[in-house]
């Protein structure tokens, strides 16, 4: 059998795309040294590459590649097809590497994949980076941008410009919503532990102390933004004695408010719900969900634009859509 590009990756202890770069000359991507290594390697296994194909595929690629790694909820449905028509637009055309929900193994599969097809670019959604991702994109030098994600504070993340929603402001924007209309034992579910979760509880934590309320970490409790029996959660949250609960996603809001009325709880008579994202979910359920709501279409649309013309790291801005699972207990505090 002819030796492969993966063959020389294992011989060379580097990834399949960094010895696609270095076999295709790409420059100021990978050190000397690993250069030298690879070419040794290859001419020693007698690696033979169409370089007209390859030159081709090089210089004017037309692909996006788009790596799905969170399939939790049902928030990327507009950011993929936002992405569809944006490309279309712009003459390219994309396609989708799925990676598995936060599977750091199939993530970093799908990154050499997308390199392998000399992408003009890759767009990551919702995508959590480790060092590993991290490195053979920087190291790749292929255009890229984060879609739905960001982390300012994490090094991992150095470098790379991201199209978001404020998640601090989200966590922020809902929780003063209900305080302005008299809820005061606000609880959080839903959240998970990663960058996104961390950013919606600050916001949370600030609109709190902002009011004089004590954020308690015991009305915060996590999970992975999916639909997923919420019952139990609820429950736990329910003995707290709430009068409002943040749901970390639309699909957890559905399963929240479906484990609602199997215990006879009035919503809102009995609790508030406000969501985050405000899909169409919002709008078929009983009652319809009051939300933070996300514009994903808009998100995708400028990703791909900033993808393509090199743009600043961009927040996507969020609004409040007043829907019927929030209850007034007061007016006192709200604004005009």
């Amino acid at each position: 059998m002819k030796p492969t590009i993966k063959d020389i990756a294992q011989r060379a202890n580097v990834s399949t795309a960094t010895v696609s770069r270095i076999l295709s000359n790409k420059k100021q991507s990978y050190r000397p040294e690993t250069a030298t290594k690879v070419k040794a390697i290859a001419k020693e296994l007698g690696y033979k590459k169409n370089l007209a194909a390859a030159e081709l595929a090089a210089h004017s690629s037309k692909l996006i590649a788009v790596i799905l790694n969170n399939t939790q909820t049902n928030f990327a449905d507009d950011i993929i097809a936002a992405i569809q028509a944006a490309t279309d637009q712009a003459g390219y055309q994309m396609f989708i590497l799925y990676a598995g929900n936060h599977d750091s193994r199939l993530l970093n599969q799908a990154i050499s994949v997308a390199l392998e097809r000399h992408v003009a670019g890759i767009l990551l959604v919702a995508t959590t980076l480790d060092k590993e991702a991290a490195h053979t994109l920087q190291e790749s030098n292929t255009p890229c941008r984060l879609i739905s994600v960001y982390d300012e504070a994490d090094p991992r993340y150095t470098g790379f410009k991201f199209t978001s929603s404020n998640n601090e402001e989200i966590g922020y924007l809902a929780t003063n919503y209900l305080i302005e209309r008299g809820h005061f034992r606000i609880g959080l579910a839903g959240i998970d532990r990663s960058s996104t979760g961390k950013q919606r509880l600050h916001g949370y934590q600030r609109a709190m102390t902002e009011h004089g309320l004590i954020p308690r970490m015991d009305w915060v409790e996590y999970g992975d933004y999916s639909f997923g029996p919420q019952q139990n959660m609820l429950k736990i949250l329910m003995n707290k004695e709430l009068d409002a609960i943040i749901t970390a996603s639309d699909m957890v809001a559905v399963g929240m408010i479906k484990e609602a009325h199997l215990l006879d709880l009035d919503i809102p008579k009995d609790l508030s719900f406000i969501s985050i994202d405000g899909t169409f979910l919002c709008d078929i359920t009983i009652p319809t969900i009051t939300s933070v709501t996300q514009d994903f279409y808009q998100m995708g649309t400028i990703a791909v634009r900033g993808l393509l013309n090199d743009e600043d790291s961009q927040f996507i801005p969020v609004h409040i859509t007043p829907r019927n699972s929030v209850r007034i207990l007061t007016t006192k505090s709200l604004k005009h």
